[in-house]
């Protein structure tokens, strides 16, 4: 090591000098230190944080799996309640690392790099699980499954669908057509709650559920080719009143879609969308919303895996689940108007 070279001290002396260690009957000169710290500096030498916690048991690591990668046209509350997360573990001392999908690998295989804990983004099924539950490290699941030891975070989709529905059926809707996840791989957890929560409501508030029968994309292929057929059938051919689609970017498109056939919001069909994002206030009309809490989501993530590390208390409630709230803007009104 150079600054020992240099100040002709061992590398032990600077290691501990360098990281304000006090263990053991370790001592140095006020004029060493102040040597040591000097050299330092003029070399730009900056401690190794792996090093430092290999000598006390801890990384201050936390590594982020299933992320899929950064898209401007799909981000949404699920990359929100990230960076919320990643900000609290950022106050409490964390280092966040990210580990992207690879085709060349499990989307949730264990990080290379010895971690604290890790943040499991929307595991989709239990097998994506069985890594992090023999491994013992602890883990949080953002919107996703979980297994027997790990913590969950989720929003709930149930109860957000079915404040959704209440409003369209309170305006006189009685056929309302749902836009779900035109993809054959759903992402998320909410997609499948979403789509068995607006069955269960047509069955109980006694509203018509078109059956479209369209057909489903390919991963990868962009979903712009499934908002005219939707429409078509769903607006057109069934005489749906209201729409409710499963995200803000799906409503955008439905906005546009709607436009290019000649069709109006809310004259010729009521919208509504899951995900309060910021854009939705902007278009004409401006669309009425599920508010998904990104930021309690991501905020309560963090104060769960947090306390997991910290192994201090027992924790007896394992799983949060958030509720949701309705914005209304001006792409609802009574059938008709």
């Amino acid at each position: 090591m150079e600054v020992a070279r240099r100040c002709d001290v061992s590398q032990s002396t600077v290691s501990r000098v360098l990281n304000n260690s006090k263990q053991g009957r370790f001592s140095v000169s006020p004029k060493v230190r102040a040597k040591i710290l000097k050299v330092a500096r003029e070399l730009n030498y900056r401690p190794s944080i792996a090093a430092r916690n290999l000598a006390v048991g801890k990384t201050h690591l936390v590594a982020m799996l299933g992320i899929t990668g950064f898209w401007s046209d799909r981000v949404g509350p699920v990359e929100e309640a990230l960076g919320a997360l990643s900000r609290s573990m950022d106050s409490a001392g964390y280092e966040i690392c990210m580990q992207f999908v690879s085709f060349r690998r499990d989307p949730f295989d264990l990080p290379m790099l010895r971690v604290d804990g890790i943040v499991a983004v929307a595991p989709q099924t239990s097998d994506h699980l069985e890594a992090l539950e023999e491994s013992g490290i602890p883990y949080v699941s953002v919107d996703g499954v979980v297994g027997e030891r790990g913590l969950q975070v989720v929003p709930d989709d149930a109860d957000g669908t079915r404040k959704a529905l209440e409003h369209l059926v309170g305006l006189g809707h009685r056929r309302i057509a749902y836009l779900d996840n035109p993809t054959e791989s759903a992402s998320h957890l909410s997609v499948f709650v979403r789509r068995e929560a607006f069955a269960q409501c047509a069955k109980e508030m006694n509203f018509e559920a078109p059956v479209l029968n369209l057909p489903k994309l390919p991963s990868g292929v962009s979903w712009d080719s499934h908002y005219r057929p939707f429409l078509q059938r769903a607006v057109v051919d069934s005489k749906s009143t209201a729409v409710l689609a499963y995200s803000h970017y799906g409503a955008l498109s439905l906005l546009r879609t709607a436009h290019d056939m000649g069709l109006s919001v809310p004259k010729d069909f009521s919208l509504i969308c899951f995900n309060n994002e910021p854009m939705l206030g902007l278009s004409i009309p401006s669309i009425t919303a599920v508010d998904v809490p990104a930021m309690a989501l991501g905020q309560a993530a963090a104060d769960l895996l947090l306390k997991e590390m910290a192994g201090l208390e027992k924790l007896e409630q394992r799983s949060v689940k958030l509720p949701e709230s309705l914005v209304l803007r001006e792409s609802t009104a009574p059938p008709g108007k």
